[in-house]
């Protein structure tokens, strides 16, 4: 496949940036980027939607924000936010041009390259209210702290599983919300909370994420009671405290010791100080009191009579992060934040540099908690009319306290920024389809959930702590190929391995993304997108060009070992990566070229067989020469696939390249095909040519109205395309976004009883961002290894 103008049916809902104002902004404006406008967020205005006559709906703008008073009716704020002459929403629900127009001068490009000073939160001491521009620069200092710290808090990670992803999900979880805050300011605290309580909603990962939005949105709550622009510190506190209060119902069985108690009694603990004068008097107590809490949760985590962080040696990770976020805000007050205005926080694939203060964490115990579920789930769905989130709620707790199909719930509900109203479940489950088909008549959509998330807890926490079992310290050459996008987790990010760059560009921002650095999280989002039609975006890729791969072979060059680079095709007609790597290494000093040895194999994307042989061969000290005959002998006789792809993927290859199917070739909607080769081993008459491997590709062997029908298709398949003596000796299988996919073919395989040695290494993982631009949510592809027997 070639790595040029594909198509993804994926969308930009996760950047939170709703209502496309760019035809409103005229071309060329300072404003807009590439002749966009970015997206204004709209908020949640739902949080606003209390009754009011339309007598009342005649506040200005002016008025609006006026300085001149600080206390605003309900009635004068929801005509400001919704259908009044003057405000953002008219009576047909739709943006109004000439407010767009009048709030060009706040509007900001989407790529935030510096941090604006909104107010200076060193001079704490003398600010006695909390506006909008206040929170925000209290939200940036805190996310600024935990950003340096992500990951301390991934290491720490040991409670409910140890699967190291703590940091990574409040980091998920707060980072465009705050960012938004700077891209859309408002000096009006009730607009700023309620924009971030939006948007953490859908942001919030793994159960601390999930947890962390369910604070923001109660702490929205409590300031839209007040019916205030901006709040006294006395008020604010009051409102922390408040929503302290309402954290034991973010999960169904609230644990001492956790985030959640934390949490609760840090913000509770203030309201017992007050009365307040001064923010840096609230954030001073607020970051005492927290500290505190923090340092009793070894003692007060107690499972099964073992006090689980005591034991590991740490304090509770989800705990920490809110801790930092307090702190964050605290040391921002006193001016000891570093990095508190530097706008890389911001940028995708990047962690702050680690403060000074890391904690000594090399010696954590991550053995202490098991797991007899699998896989952390998570769903949002965008409620039907008519329908309460709480009998949502109550029927996936049903399901669990009955049933026993998970643990680790923690549920968010709030109002959705598309109107009506949206739940976030999160559980630790082995059925993750369940979950899903039990929330699925509680959803707007019929078909799908707003966004659903499945990752593999057994895997995670191997990546986290278990290490790799190769060792190519000894190695005597090096590796270049697709590695990074294609190999599983447990065998990426070792020193000989070198990933040549691949960039996806999303038509939303026309900037490239290095494919190499985008994080799972990222990924899972972008995935979700793909789901939607309404948010639907074109995604390019674009090769590297020769002088990008140049400086990658040179580094991988640089221990003075050979280089075994793998390429799909050097036929320009096929692949761009192929014909730019040639000119790279046309473009070495004739020493240096002497030095690589090309690989082609000619099956697209699935490369990681033909890696990992070569990891294999440097594992056993072979030299590049019998490295190179290993990997030619699996490409050209052992390698086979299967694909499991959906109608949509199908329609977008079809458009894509529609001379890789036969002529006049169609797929039924909402079905599943099966792209494949004949599960054997070749024999020499049967050797293709890199150009005839590429076209077989997308060869239809099986199509089928579900993908459970699809992977039985497969596995008659299967078992009718092998020969007597020969067997299955390693199955590698690539999900898109659902791991668990894998796992049930997996075991349906073995039911079957599809040929393959009792020592047969079975490997499950998602392939991660690479697949947003090629495929869609669900697919999976397994790649077999065949020997005779």
């Amino acid at each position: 496949m070639a790595e040029e103008d594909v198509y993804s049916d994926s969308g930009d809902d996760e950047e939170r940036l709703q209502e496309a104002i760019s035809t409103l902004m005229t071309p060329g404006s300072s404003f807009v980027d590439a002749g966009r406008g970015r997206r204004l967020s709209q908020a949640s205005i739902k949080f606003f939607q209390i009754e009011t006559s339309t007598s009342t709906r005649n506040l200005s703008i002016a008025s609006a924000t006026s300085t001149a008073s600080t206390e605003i009716s309900t009635r004068n704020l929801v005509a400001f936010l919704d259908g009044c002459d003057h405000g953002l929403i008219g009576s047909d629900g739709k943006i109004r041009d000439e407010y767009i127009l009048q709030r060009q001068s706040v509007n900001r490009p989407a790529t935030l390259n510096k941090i604006p000073l909104l107010c200076d939160l060193t001079t704490s001491a003398e600010i006695t209210e909390v506006d909008g521009w206040v929170f925000t620069m209290l939200m940036v200092s805190g996310f600024a702290k935990i950003s340096s710290k992500v990951n301390e808090l991934n290491i720490i990670n040991v409670f409910p599983i140890a699967d190291g992803d703590t940091g990574a999900n409040m980091k998920v979880c707060l980072k465009l919300p705050v960012r938004n805050l700077l891209l859309d300011t408002s000096d009006n605290i009730l607009i700023a909370v309620s924009n971030l309580a939006a948007d953490v909603l859908l942001n919030g990962q793994g159960n601390s994420g999930t947890i962390l939005s369910h604070f923001f949105v109660s702490l929205a709550e409590e300031v839209r009671s007040l019916r205030k622009a901006r709040l006294t510190v006395d008020e604010f506190a009051t409102c922390l405290a408040s929503a302290g209060t309402k954290m034991d119902a973010a999960v169904s069985d609230p644990v001492e010791g956790t985030l959640v108690s934390v949490c609760r009694d840090a913000c509770r603990g203030l309201e017992e100080r007050g009365p307040y004068s001064s923010l840096e008097a609230v954030l001073a107590n607020w970051n005492e009191i927290a500290q505190r809490e923090l340092r009793m949760t070894p003692d007060r985590l107690v499972v099964d009579g073992v006090k689980v962080l005591e034991m590991a040696g740490v304090v509770d990770s989800g705990a920490q992060g809110f801790v930092y976020l307090v702190e964050g805000m605290f040391l921002a007050s006193i001016g000891e934040l570093p990095n508190a205005m530097d706008a890389n926080m911001f940028k995708s694939a990047k962690f702050m540099t680690a403060d000074e203060s890391t904690t000594s964490i090399s010696d954590v115990d991550h053995t202490v908690t098991e797991s007899k579920f699998r896989f952390c789930t998570e769903a949002a769905v965008l409620l039907k009319e008519g329908v309460d989130a709480q009998t949502a709620i109550d029927d996936i707790q049903k399901a669990a306290d009955e049933d026993g199909i998970g643990d680790s719930i923690a549920t968010v509900k709030a109002p959705s920024k598309e109107g009506g109203d949206m739940v976030k479940i999160h559980i630790h489950t082995n059925e993750p389809n369940l979950v899903f088909e039990l929330l699925q008549p509680y959803s707007r959509d019929p078909v799908k959930l707003k966004k659903e998330k499945v990752e593999d807890m057994f895997v995670m926490r191997e990546r986290m702590h278990g290490g790799s079992s190769l060792d190519l310290g000894d190695a005597k050459f090096t590796i270049m190929g697709l590695c990074s996008y294609i190999l599983p987790p447990s065998l990426d990010g070792l020193d000989e391995l070198f990933t040549l760059p691949v960039f996806f560009v999303p038509e939303t921002t026309e900037e490239p993304i290095d494919v190499r650095f985008v994080s799972d999280a990222d990924a899972c989002i972008a995935l979700n997108q793909q789901r939607h039609k309404e948010t639907a975006i074109k995604y390019t890729t674009a090769a590297p060009n020769p002088m990008q791969i140049k400086i990658e072979i040179l580094a991988a060059l640089g221990s003075g070992r050979p280089l075994l680079l793998f390429l799909m095709s050097v036929d320009k007609r096929i692949s761009a990566i192929g014909r730019n790597a040639m000119t790279a290494i046309g473009l070495l000093e004739p020493d240096k070229k002497a030095l690589i040895k090309v690989f082609v194999h000619g099956w697209g994307f699935y490369e990681a067989p033909f890696i990992m042989e070569a990891m294999k061969c440097a594992q056993e000290g072979k030299n590049i020469d019998e490295a190179y005959v290993a990997c030619k002998e699996v490409g050209d006789r052992n390698f086979s696939f299967s694909n499991f792809v959906s109608s949509t993927t199908v329609r977008k290859l079809l458009a894509w390249r529609p001379g890789l199917f036969p002529k006049g070739f169609t797929v039924e909607d909402n079905s599943f095909v099966g792209f494949g080769i004949p599960i054997t081993i070749r024999e020499d008459e049967e050797i293709l040519t890199d150009f005839q491997r590429v076209r077989m590709l997308t060869t239809v062997q099986n199509q089928a109205k579900s993908m459970l029908e699809l992977q039985d298709a497969e596995i008659a398949r299967i078992k009718k395309n092998l020969k007597p003596d020969e067997k299955i000796t390693k199955i590698l299988i690539q999900t898109v976004g659902r791991p668990d996919y894998g796992y049930q073919y997996m075991k349906k395989l073995k039911e079957a009883n599809v040929p393959m040695t009792n020592d047969a290494v079975t490997t499950v993982y998602n392939c991660g961002m690479i697949s947003v631009a090629t495929s869609n949510w669900g697919d999976m592809s397994a790649q077999y290894i065949v020997e005779k027997v």
